[in-house]
């Protein structure tokens, strides 16, 4: 585990590992962001080839940083939610059924009551 460590933190290397965990908060900030490249670049546009795709894309991100960049007003607390429940949720399996006319008046329809 220590040679590891040591393997992982050496600066030399080419690649650096960071580990996240994959519920974290940053995935919806980079998936806001590829949503707007998306919807501003990329949707509904042609590309000769992978290079004029990559020159569009870079274009329009010194653009969006120039024009439209701003902070995302992040709300998040860091505390976990709560699950709220339904104060008048009543299981399927305790409700009620009764029985009422359709509106001919011809057959009986169910109707589930709380």
């Amino acid at each position: 585990m220590k040679t590891r460590r040591t393997f992982l933190s050496d600066p030399s290397h080419r690649i650096r590992f960071v580990y996240l965990p994959k519920h974290s908060s940053w995935l919806n900030q980079i998936e806001i962001v590829f949503g707007i490249i998306n919807r501003k670049c990329v949707r509904g546009a042609s590309f000769k080839s992978v290079a004029d795709l990559e020159t569009r894309l870079r274009q329009f991100i010194n653009y969006y940083n120039r024009t439209m960049a701003h902070p995302f007003n992040w709300t998040y607390t860091g505390r976990p939610l709560e699950k709220k429940g339904r104060a008048s949720f009543t299981p399927p399996h305790h409700r009620r059924k009764l029985r009422r006319p359709d509106r001919s008046g011809n057959e009986a329809v169910s109707l589930n009551v709380i």
